[in-house]
């Protein structure tokens, strides 16, 4: 009964009050003020009670060591508890790195999401009060904040279509990530306000007319008009390289009507008395967005010659738009408990939890979800009719994973709307694909360089690194067998014997699980074969020293390192640096790689190379990726190092083609110590200039001083790290 829900959340209330009392805020504020708005936010929602108890307690395990999850079921009842294990992160467990406690944390987030919905519409609530608090924040962290938001929430809200929710954190993010070019734009919104408001007046009586003039009850209309977000209007101006002033269609007309055949009538009104625009009719009521999104978008020619855009839907599918998933429920006056049902409409969160459950390394987790959160997509038929939604930009054997992985792995071609392609060949809107197989094809490390979709790319890593471990197994076996050939002959014994009868201890010792594991680890030269052979004659030199299993393993790792060192001394590179520790050792042999270019700060893995020492990857590299995870090491940088030796880093700059602006960049970095080692800058459109900067820094922290620096230049659009 209403009463009893109103008790349960008086109860939150006061036992998230009394948990949180002893904390403050970054602001000074009590900490209880920001459960107060996340359940506030979610009640604007209209969700049910067990989702505005979570608002208030989602915090309550996480951050006061007095409650545990218990103490939430014990008061609340399993489901509550449930809800808030989904929202506490994994706080209490020891990580490897930042990237490992991320992934993990995402992972947790994303099955809870799938097993009930609500976790993560009280996530994004709690996100969204958190980004409007974070002017108290210190600035690196509201960056890094605003990048994460922008990255993973700002999408999630919109494959959930929660487009308020996402808009508000995409405009807010903005603002801290791109402070000139938000206030510049605000201003410049803001000086049209009167001007907009006059022409969205006369657009709306124009469109009224027509509308009732075309048959349409004036009582079944509901027309508005509004800017579009500030991130919105950032981006196309990014993106196409565009001026403010030379963006016609800044505001959006949406026109509701009361069903699907009035809103195809008042699409052919609109089209009678305004000219299309070719290409920019959308049809998302025939085919919805993978979030429900319904709605018929089109942009015209409108009153003064201006482009309007817009947008014609039912005022469910408006519901919809406006509230994403949480309006299935309140719109229809279903129960929230029906959410893992109301779930399975979204096949991309399907996928998700599938991949969640297959990927191992976390950044390749990290970035499959950033990537398949994004709404970009392409509509494409299996000849059967089966309709399948694939990112923008997908090949036709992304087409071919996605069936399935063994369809993919055989790819050899195929056909598209009855016409011979190639594999690589993209896919549009509307196509009709087949695939052609080949028993004996198997993909090749070439296919990386065009797949789009992260389960293709998934796929391939994941057979090319099996075939990188058979190839160090067979290695390490033809090693080994030689080894113990040449023992058995010294010391006239069955060796061969011996080591199937020791290989239980040689497996303990190194700590591996298996013989596969151990022959590829000979293989790739982690653990020489001397020391193998050591441990079945008894001969090993850690042996009797009392060092553990994992000591003794991570021994014969560094031997291995040292000996590769010493050998490789003579003709060290020239890119070699010293300050890396790898497996707990420093001065090894060391290079890093060229395409990710790590600098000190950023978290690191070392990669054992043939003949080549230990290659240095920036965690997230791609390269590093496609290495079979046998051959990765811990790397670290040495803190006590005395000196950091400076790298060189490139900066992608996208400013205003206009007088002193590439001497302006120059003097912002050199107000930060930072040696410019080259500089080009070239117009690009638009009154557009490209620079490109060669600097030369010591670490992370040096290169995000620079770039925050040169973001707050006036004149500057946007600076990337290239």
């Amino acid at each position: 009964c209403p009463d009893a829900d109103h008790d349960m959340i008086r109860k939150a209330y006061h036992f998230a009050e009394i948990a949180h009392q002893h904390q403050k805020r970054r602001s000074g504020e009590p900490y209880f003020i920001h459960p107060v708005a996340v359940a506030n936010i979610i009640a604007d929602m209209r969700l049910d009670v067990p989702s505005i108890c979570t608002a208030l307690l989602h915090d309550t395990v996480e951050d006061c060591d007095e409650v545990c999850l218990e103490d939430i079921q014990g008061n609340f009842g399993e489901e509550v508890a449930t809800l808030v294990d989904g929202m506490t992160k994994i706080s209490r467990i020891k990580f490897h790195s930042r990237q490992e406690e991320e992934a993990e944390n995402y992972r947790k987030l994303i099955v809870a999401m799938a097993q009930d919905i609500r976790v993560i519409l009280v996530k994004l609530a709690d996100r969204l009060h958190n980004i409007r608090t974070l002017q108290h924040m210190p600035r690196q962290k509201q960056i890094n904040k605003a990048r994460e938001t922008l990255e993973l929430y700002a999408p999630l809200a919109h494959r959930l279509g929660l487009y308020r929710i996402k808009e508000e954190l995409e405009d807010t993010c903005l603002k801290y990530l791109e402070p000139n070019a938000y206030a510049e734009l605000a201003d410049k919104i803001n000086s049209g306000k009167e001007e907009r408001q006059r022409y969205i007046r006369e657009v709306f009586g124009t469109l009224m007319q027509y509308l009732t003039e075309g048959g349409i009850d004036a009582t079944s209309i509901d027309i508005s008009g509004r800017p579009k977000s500030y991130y919105s209007i950032h981006q196309k101006m990014k993106s196409q390289n565009l001026s403010f002033e030379s963006i016609q269609d800044i505001t959006a007309f949406r026109i509701i009507v009361d069903d699907i055949a009035q809103c195809y009538q008042a699409l052919g009104v609109v089209h009678t008395h305004f000219k299309p625009i070719p290409g920019r009719f959308k049809d998302y009521i025939a085919l919805p967005k993978a979030n429900g999104y319904q709605s018929l978008h089109t942009t015209v020619i409108g009153p003064e010659g201006r482009r309007v855009e817009i947008q014609i839907r039912t005022k469910e599918m408006h519901s919809t738009a406006e509230n994403g998933i949480a309006s299935h429920w309140v719109y229809k006056g279903q129960n929230m408990s029906d959410s893992v049902e109301e779930a399975q409409r979204f096949k991309w969160l399907k996928q998700l939890v599938e991949w969640v459950q297959e990927m191992n390394d976390p950044n390749e987790f990290i970035d499959s979800v950033k990537e398949d959160l994004f709404e970009r997509e392409v509509y494409v038929f299996s000849p059967g009719g089966e309709l399948f939604a694939l990112a923008q930009g997908s090949s036709l054997l992304d087409f071919a994973y996605r069936v399935h992985t063994e369809v993919g792995n055989r790819c050899v071609g195929g056909k598209i709307n009855g016409k011979m392609v190639p594999m690589r060949q993209q896919l549009r809107n509307g196509d009709s694909v087949e695939v052609m197989t080949a028993s004996d094809q198997v993909p090749r490390r070439s296919w990386l360089d065009f797949v789009r979709t992260s389960k293709a790319q998934a796929r391939i890593r994941q057979w090319l690194k099996q075939e990188q471990r058979q190839e160090s197994i067979e290695l390490g076996r033809e090693l080994l067998d030689k080894e113990l050939k040449t023992q058995a002959a010294k010391r006239q014994i069955d060796v061969s014997r011996a080591y199937k009868d020791k290989l239980g201890r040689v497996l303990s010792v190194f700590d591996l699980s298996d013989e596969g594991n151990l022959l590829s680890a000979v293989g790739y030269g982690q653990i020489s074969v001397e020391s193998v052979v050591g441990e079945i004659l008894g001969t090993a030199n850690n042996q009797g020293l009392g060092l553990s299993k994992d000591e003794q393993s991570d021994a014969s790792t560094l031997q291995f390192i040292e000996e590769k060192a010493s050998q490789r001394e003579a003709n060290r590179p020239k890119d070699v640096r010293d300050g890396i520790i790898v497996g707990g050792e420093r001065n090894v042999l060391i290079s890093y790689c060229k395409n990710c270019n790590p600098l000190r700060g950023e978290e690191i893995k070392g990669v054992i190379t043939l003949g080549r020492g230990i290659k240095i990857h920036r965690l997230g590299c791609k390269y590093l990726l496609e290495t079979d995870e046998s051959r990765r090491l811990d790397a670290s940088w040495d803190t006590s190092a005395l000196s950091t030796p400076l790298r060189s880093v490139q900066l992608k700059v996208i400013c205003e083609d206009q007088p002193g602006i590439l001497a302006s960049m120059s003097k912002a970095i050199a107000a930060q110590k930072i040696d410019i080692r080259s500089v080009n800058l070239r117009k690009i459109s638009n009154n557009r200039g490209l620079a490109k900067f060669e600097v030369m820094v010591s670490s992370v922290q040096d290169l995000e001083r620079v770039i925050n620096q040169l973001s707050q230049e006036k004149g500057v659009i946007m600076v990337e790290r290239r």
